[in-house]
């Protein structure tokens, strides 16, 4: 199973780091919060007073293999749609990490099938962490990629 270690430091340091720069000193936690069906849901970003909420995506737009990270970008639009439906937030923004991703989803936004009223914001990661983000989504990426030499039935 892959290790998310290096993704859940990277958001560490957002929150902690970015955000407070970003958002005039307001300090930031993850917390869940509730939807206006009822439920629950854990947001990455949260203002003290909830009014602000974001998410954060450390992924890029592409797989190892250079293909669209289509099943990424779904679940980025799965977790819009429960952003969209927090209640009490008055801001709502999404954190990226890789350019790649940000480039898809603003390109996604000025044709229509993103909502407009969800900000993005890019962060550059300190060197020690991106280059330990980058490696793990490279490990997960080789559990996951089916080995193409492998006999039928072995």
């Amino acid at each position: 199973m892959a290790n998310t270690s290096a993704q859940l430091d990277a958001e560490r340091w957002i929150v902690s780091n970015f955000l407070p720069q970003n958002f005039d000193g307001l300090a930031f936690e993850g917390k869940k919060l509730k939807v206006k069906w009822g439920g629950e849901f854990a947001f990455d970003a949260v203002s003290f007073d909830g009014t602000i909420v974001g998410l954060i995506s450390t992924s890029a737009a592409h797989t190892a293999s250079g293909k669209s990270a289509i099943a990424k970008f779904q679940k980025l639009k799965a977790d819009a749609l429960y952003l969209l439906n927090v209640t009490g937030a008055r801001r709502l923004f999404m954190v990226f990490t890789e350019r790649t991703m940000l480039t898809h989803f603003e390109k996604e936004k000025l044709s229509g099938r993103f909502p407009p009223e969800i900000e993005f914001l890019h962060v550059t990661l300190p060197e020690e962490i991106h280059v330990r983000v980058i490696e793990a989504g490279r490990i997960a990426s080789a559990e996951t990629t089916p080995i193409q030499n492998r006999k039928k039935g072995s």
